[in-house]
């Protein structure tokens, strides 16, 4: 049976800067089952990592303020826990994988001693001895020798500080994990390995987790369920293999054009007309209308709900219709990826 490990209702985020609002989440939904992977896919800005910086409680406040929603982890509602209660919750349920490994170091610390110090403080023994072991195993586990303990980040590269992040996250064992691009500042060889990694301890652990990202490629490997995000809504949701065979939204088959699909024979991509709305002051109804082709005046009024158009198969669009043809194949996507880390 499913197992709804998170569960997030009707978020909203704002930012306050320079007198004005910045609406950066906009009444954002979904369910997480025990175990499984969720990709949030969408443009930088569209309000993926304010999502995910709720989820784990480390919000900039101010500027950042969550204005309504509920967040369940276990049936426990995040947004009305205490400061003493989600310091519990970091690190031994949640962790997060930020998106620069290059500045989430601290780079007068070895790696070692960083590593160390989590499993420390959230075991409450403070043995520190006991906490190095644990610290050296978790090398190990991400591909890091023993001997690299006492070494400082400016020893590593930009992959191998990737591995020594994911460590930190995974040093008490999270349930969950938000990992926030955690490809995006590697070449696509150390990509291929870091993901195989991460995958490979999801499924050694039973971890679930949130990717975020705007690779479609990331998403077919590394997902089980997608949600498509644009100007702080979920505008399209489903299960990898229904959304990628059936993509449905104009937004989210604009994302697909704009992929290089090379055994096609296309010789120009097809980029998405226009820019993401000002989040100070968002279009009324379909967020996305400006940008659309098919756009009508009645996409430009009133709320457009988020609506089943196949089984759990999501999309907020008034004209969406499942076509009867499949488009890309994950698997397809998945291989393209694979031919261009190995070209």
């Amino acid at each position: 049976m499913s197992e709804k490990f998170l569960q997030v209702k009707d978020l909203v985020i704002e930012y306050t800067s320079g007198g004005q609002v910045i609406h950066a989440v906009n009444g954002v939904s979904f369910d997480l089952e025990k175990g499984k992977t969720l990709g949030l896919v969408g443009e930088t800005g569209a309000g993926k990592t304010s999502i995910a910086k709720a989820i784990i409680g480390v919000l900039p406040d101010p500027p950042a303020k969550v204005r309504s929603g509920e967040i369940f982890v276990e049936g426990k509602d995040l947004l009305k826990a205490s400061d003493e209660e989600m310091y519990e919750v970091r690190g031994n349920k949640i962790s997060m994988i930020f998106q620069d490994p290059m500045t989430a170091l601290n780079p007068l610390m070895t790696i070692g001693d960083q590593i160390s110090e989590v499993i420390a403080i959230h075991s409450g023994d403070g043995n520190t001895q006991e906490a190095k072991k644990k610290a050296i195993e978790i090398l190990n586990m991400v591909g890091i020798t023993a001997e690299r303990y006492d070494e400082f980040p400016y020893q590593f590269s930009g992959g191998m500080k990737q591995r020594v992040v994911i460590a930190i996250a995974l040093a008490c064992n999270p349930e969950l994990l938000l990992a926030d691009e955690p490809t995006t500042a590697l070449d696509v060889t150390i990509q291929a390995q870091v993901l195989e990694m991460m995958n490979d301890l999801r499924e050694k652990l039973g971890t679930s987790m949130i990717l975020i990202t705007h690779d479609l490629g990331v998403v077919a490997e590394m997902c089980d369920d997608v949600a498509v995000v644009y100007a702080g809504e979920i505008i399209e949701k489903a299960d990898k293999v229904e959304l990628f065979d059936y993509p449905t939204h104009p937004y989210t088959n604009g994302l697909f054009g704009s992929l290089p699909m090379m055994a096609v024979g296309e010789k120009r991509l097809h980029p998405i007309a226009g820019m993401m709305p000002d989040p100070t002051n968002l279009p009324e109804g379909c967020k996305f209308s400006p940008r659309c082709p098919f756009a009508t005046e009645e996409c430009r009024k009133g709320e457009i709900p988020l609506r089943e158009i196949a089984p759990g198969h999501y999309c907020r669009c008034l004209h969406a219709a499942r076509k009867e043809t499949p488009g890309f194949s994950a698997s397809a996507v998945s291989e393209m990826v694979t031919a261009g880390k190995e070209a």
